[in-house]
């Protein structure tokens, strides 16, 4: 058996698997790391075996736990967005994990609060979002980039982003606004690291998060919500593997 636990990579809402293959996954597994990144129900490679809009977090959460259940030892759960929140939620609920890391990730009590100052503080970016059908390509791009990153972000990784990008079942949208988690403090080592400049979850929610783990948040000022894709990505993966080394005590 590996001295060290699997990573398990987690993605949010509206992607899939492919978010962590073009920087994450490759530089954990030249690290040494056993990595797998998981496509949940209805996603990526599962797309079209159940109805989206039937799925539920609970059926996310529960993907999870298979995934957690087959590793030989519990993993490191790496999750990002909404990937964050069901990541919370497996390990509040016993579910098997020797370390969590959460990436601009949903809050314990629910993304409510930050979908409501999204509307008020971006109302053309949410019109939009609410009838992205009738946009051009251009403009489509235009609120990638600005919903998801910054300027600074190249051309050719928001035209990625963009074709990465795939519907959301409803039900799993709408339970993200409604329910909460009983965070606490955990008995795993727990990392949570910010974009200062993240539009859909503000760095306020963030801070609240950290606090009911009792852990500092990481917050990189010069990125934005994709945080595995941005520039500075590399950054991030560096001081994920560092907290890894230094809590993990397997690893040393």
């Amino acid at each position: 058996m590996s001295s060290r636990p699997p990573i398990l990579f987690v993605h949010g809402a509206h992607s899939d698997a492919r978010v962590w293959q073009a920087g994450f996954l490759q530089s954990f597994e030249q690290r040494g790391w056993t990595c797998r990144a998981l496509d949940l129900p209805g996603h990526g490679g599962r797309r079209g075996e159940c109805e989206l809009d039937g799925l539920g977090l609970a059926d996310y959460v529960r993907a999870i736990r298979l995934a957690a259940e087959a590793c030989e030892q519990p993993p490191v759960l790496v999750g990002h967005s909404m990937g964050g929140f069901l990541a919370q939620d497996h390990v509040l609920s016993g579910g098997r994990a020797s370390a969590l890391v959460l990436l601009a990730s949903a809050p314990p009590h629910g993304m409510a609060r930050d979908i409501m100052a999204f509307a008020l503080r971006h109302p053309m970016l949410a019109l939009r979002m609410e009838f992205s059908a009738k946009e051009s390509p251009q403009s489509r791009l235009r609120r990638v980039r600005a919903t998801l990153m910054t300027e600074a972000t190249p051309a050719a990784t928001v035209a990625w982003v963009d074709g990465l990008l795939q519907r959301e079942s409803a039900r799993a949208v709408r339970e993200l606004g409604l329910h909460t988690l009983p965070a606490r403090p955990l008995g795993i080592p727990v990392m949570a690291v910010a974009g200062g400049k993240d539009r859909l979850i503000g760095i306020g929610s963030q801070r609240a998060m950290a606090k009911a783990y009792g852990i500092p948040l990481q917050v990189h000022a010069d990125m934005a919500h994709m945080l595995p894709l941005e520039p500075g990505w590399q950054q991030v993966a560096d001081e994920v593997a560092g907290f890894l080394d230094q809590g993990l005590p397997r690893n040393r």
